[in-house]
C-alpha cells in the first residue's frame, strides 16, 4: 500500500543492492514479477508493505531527561514501531532555544539514532511565548522545524515573525493549541466525569479559542502552520474553514485521543483509589462524542496527519497521584496497532489510514514516503492480524507510561528497512526462513 503512488494490490517489490527499490511488478508497463539475476525471494502473503512511518512529535527527553527516554531508547521504539524519520520536541532541559545545545544533540542523532531524527527548534526562547528564539542560527545548527509544543505561543507576534521566518526558509511551524488563561490548573476534560471525580477540568474552549487566535495570526504573516494533537470539535471546525479559505494549515491527531475518551479515564479509577495517571495527557481525553468527531476528521480530509505526541515519564513522577503527576503518555510502540484496530472496526479507510502516518506528514515536513521505483527502500512489513498485548516491560521505550497496558492489539510491525537496512525484527519472526530461494534471471 503505498497512497503517495496511490497503489493498494498485491505485488513483488523488488530491492537493489544499493538499498533503492528497482521495481513494483503491479505498476503500469511490468507485466511480470520482477527477476532476480541474484538474490532470495521472501514470501508475505497476507502481510502489509508500507513506506515507512512518520511521525511529527516524539519527546525524546534529551538533553536532561535522558533516564525518561534518550535518543538511543526513543529511536529504537520508533525503530519498532514501524517509524523511518520522527521530529523531536524541543522542550528539553535545557530547552532547544541554544545553537550550541541543539549541535551537541544533532551530533548525538548521528551517532545513536536508528531512524532519522528532525529536531524542531524552540519558536521562543525558553518556550515562554514572549521573546523570539535565535531562529536564523537554530537553523543553521540544524534545526527542521519551529515548536511551542507544551506551552504555547503567548504573544502573537512572536508566532508571527516566526511564521515569517519559516516561510523564507522553508520551516513549518509547529504549534501547541491551549490559552492558559482558560485551561488553568485543569488536570483533565471539564464535563460530567470530572465533576463526578472532584477534579478540575479543561475546557474545550482552551483549545478553540488558540486555534482561532493563531489563525488570525496566519492569515496576517503567511507562511506555514501546524497544529499539534487537536482534541476538540470547535478546533477542527476551525480548520476547516481556514483551510476553505486558502490558509497554509494543517493538523494531526493523536491514536490516544481516537481511541480513548474520559469516560476509559474514569474506568480506571475502578480498579484503584483515583483515576490512572497514565491517563493523564495534554491536550485531555475529550467525551465519547468527541471521539466521533475526530474520527470524522480522519475520513474527511481535515486531518492532515497522525501523531504519537510520544511523552516518556519516569514511573516515581507518574505515581505522585492523578492531580500532581505530569501529562503525557508514550505511544510509538502502539500506534499503528491502534490505527489498524479502526480499519478493522471500519472506522477509516486503510489507505486514508496509511497515507496519514507517511505521505500526509512526510509532505508536511518537505520529505517522501513512498515505494516509487529508484527511491530508496523505506519500508516496513506488517500482519495486520497478529494479536499482542501490550505490557510495557517488553517496550523498547525506558519508560512504561502507556493507557493501554494490558490491551490486547491487532497488527504488529514485524520489519523495518530503512533503505534496504534491517533497523528491527520483531520477535519470532524469521525471513530467512520464509521460502527464500535464488530467482533466475
Amino acid at each position: 500500500m503505498d497512497p503517495s503512488q496511490g497503489h493498494d494490490c498485491a505485488a513483488d517489490v523488488t530491492i537493489g543492492a544499493d538499498g533503492r527499490i528497482e521495481a513494483v511488478s503491479a505498476l503500469p508497463g511490468v507485466r511480470k514479477g520482477p527477476a532476480l539475476s541474484a538474490g532470495r525471494c521472501i514470501r508475505a502473503d497476507g502481510l502489509w508493505v508500507l513506506p515507512g512511518l512518520v511521525d511529527l512529535h516524539v519527546h525524546l527527553r534529551q538533553p536532561g531527561m535522558t533516564r525518561a527516554e534518550c535518543v538511543a531508547s526513543g529511536t529504537a521504539a520508533a525503530a519498532a514501531g514501524g517509524f523511518r524519520r520522527i521530529v523531536c520536541m524541543p522542550n528539553t532541559r535545557p530547552v532547544l532555544d541554544d545553537p550550541g545545545v541543539l549541535r551537541s544533540l544533532v551530533r548525538r542523532i548521528r551517532d545513536e539514532a536508528v531512524v532519522d531524527v528532525h529536531p524542531a527548534a524552540a519558536l521562543s526562547v525558553d518556550l515562554a511565548g514572549r521573546e523570539l528564539s535565535p531562529l536564523a542560527a537554530l537553523r543553521e545548527a540544524g534545526a527542521e522545524a519551529l515548536s511551542d509544543d507544551g506551552m504555547g505561543t503567548g504573544r502573537s507576534e512572536v508566532l508571527a515573525e516566526a511564521l515569517r521566518f519559516g516561510a523564507r526558509h522553508g520551516l513549518v511551524v509547529m504549534v501547541h493549541a491551549e490559552d492558559r488563561r482558560l485551561s488553568g490548573c485543569g488536570v483533565m476534560n471539564a464535563g460530567p466525569v470530572a465533576r463526578r471525580l472532584a477534579l478540575p477540568g479543561i475546557p474545550a474552549a482552551a483549545e478553540r479559542v488558540r486555534v482561532e487566535r493563531d489563525l488570525r495570526v496566519l492569515a496576517r504573516a503567511g507562511g506555514r502552520l501546524h497544529f499539534q494533537h487537536l482534541s476538540t470539535l470547535g478546533a477542527l471546525n476551525a480548520v476547516r474553514r481556514a483551510k476553505a479559505a486558502g490558509l497554509g494549515v494543517t493538523c494531526e491527531l493523536t491514536p490516544h485521543h481516537l481511541t480513548l475518551s474520559d469516560r476509559d479515564l474514569e474506568r480506571s479509577a475502578d480498579r484503584r483509589a483515583e483515576p490512572d495517571p497514565d491517563f493523564k495527557m495534554n491536550p485531555p481525553l475529550r467525551g465519547p462524542g468527541v471521539c466521533d468527531a475526530l474520527r470524522a476528521a480522519l475520513a474527511d480530509g481535515t486531518a492532515d496527519a497522525l501523531a504519537t505526541d510520544h511523552a516518556p515519564h519516569l514511573p516515581g513522577a507518574k505515581r505522585l497521584g492523578f492531580a500532581r503527576a505530569p501529562f503525557g503518555v508514550i505511544g510509538l510502540e502502539t500506534a499503528l496497532a491502534l490505527t489498524i484496530e479502526m480499519i478493522h472496526q471500519g472506522l477509516v479507510d486503510r489507505m486514508r489510514a496509511v497515507a496519514l502516518w507517511t505521505s500526509g506528514p512526510a509532505r508536511i515536513l518537505g520529505r517522501e514516503a513512498s515505494l516509487a521505483p529508484g527511491g530508496p527502500a523505506d519500508l516496513i512489513l506488517v500482519d495486520p492480524e497478529a494479536s499482542w498485548i501490550v505490557e510495557p516491560g517488553k517496550l523498547r521505550s525506558r519508560s512504561a507510561n502507556t493507557p493501554f497496558k494490558g490491551r490486547a492489539l491487532r497488527g504488529k510491525v514485524l520489519w523495518n528497512l530503512i533503505a534496504g537496512r534491517e533497523v528491527f525484527r520483531a520477535e519470532g519472526f524469521e525471513p530467512e526462513g520464509m521460502e527464500i530461494r535464488p530467482r533466475k534471471g
